[in-house]
């Protein structure tokens, strides 16, 4: 059993009850999506969840050219439901023959990998991908949001948090409007609601997501795709922004997220 598939069993079929995925995906990713996958594409979607951007791109491919992988069977079951196909991966190896795909999706992925096996995922990766095929994804920029952050941590405690810190909306608003999951329990919505502080003390002594296990910064990905592929392209965005803000240099930048695109040119 790979380190992946000890992992897998530990956390991810736990993770997959408490954190079901919603339909929400956020405009960076949309827009690279937009930009780089086009009709008559056949489309990778690279530890897709619940299925919520192979459901994004359905709007305009055909569900027999998009495909999913995942770690947990409770998602691989989620997602081939609903009309796509989606194989179980445990570890670093795809079960698609060379070339296969136009286009790989690979969005909040790479965190998860064990370090030792992220670069031979990448080469899979590259071997299943077309020539002039195109590899967009995103992951969190590890200098700004470190591993024991706050918000991360308050994210692991309460599932996702959509208003946390925008629209006016202050910390124990936001955190009374999160998503319904068991992730909610420790904390009743009362508490939450007229003991914002409580949420400051449990989230610095909570443990964070135990799933991510390799850290990225620009300069890592840049270097990475750069091994494994022709071209790079990288973004910085924010989460007040829609569209992302390309790069030419792999810069320390104040960003939440890098937004990546590998590509393939022959």
């Amino acid at each position: 059993m790979t380190s992946t598939a000890k992992i897998a069993r530990l956390d991810f079929e736990r993770y997959a009850i408490t954190h079901r995925m919603h339909g929400y995906i956020p405009a960076s990713r949309r827009y690279v999506m937009d930009t780089y996958i086009k009709p008559g594409m056949k489309v990778l979607d690279l530890g897709c969840g619940d299925g919520q951007h192979l459901e994004y791109l359905a709007k305009s491919l055909p569900k027999r050219d998009l495909f999913g992988t995942e770690i947990s069977q409770i998602r691989v079951d989620r997602v081939n439901k609903k009309g796509f196909t989606c194989a179980k991966v445990d570890g670093f190896r795809l079960p698609y023959a060379d070339r296969a795909f136009d286009a790989i999706i690979f969005f909040e992925v790479i965190e998860h990998i064990p370090e030792l096996e992220v670069e031979p995922l990448l080469h899979e990766i590259a071997r299943v991908l077309k020539p002039n095929g195109v590899v967009v994804g995103s992951t969190p920029n590890y200098p700004i949001k470190r591993y024991y952050d706050f918000s991360h941590r308050i994210l692991s405690l309460f599932g996702r948090i959509p208003a946390f810190g925008v629209n006016g909306k202050k910390p124990h608003q936001a955190a009374s409007e999160t998503y319904p999951n068991e992730s909610t329990a420790p904390l009743p919505k009362e508490a939450t609601r007229r003991q914002p502080w409580l949420i400051h003390k449990v989230g610095r002594l909570f443990a964070d997501d135990p799933t991510h296990q390799y850290f990225c910064s620009f300069n890592r990905i840049y270097r990475l795709g750069k091994k494994h592929f022709q071209d790079v392209e990288l973004f910085t965005t924010f989460k007040a922004i829609a569209k992302p803000v390309v790069i030419s240099n792999p810069v320390k930048l104040f960003s939440h997220k890098i937004v990546f695109v590998f590509k393939n040119c022959n």
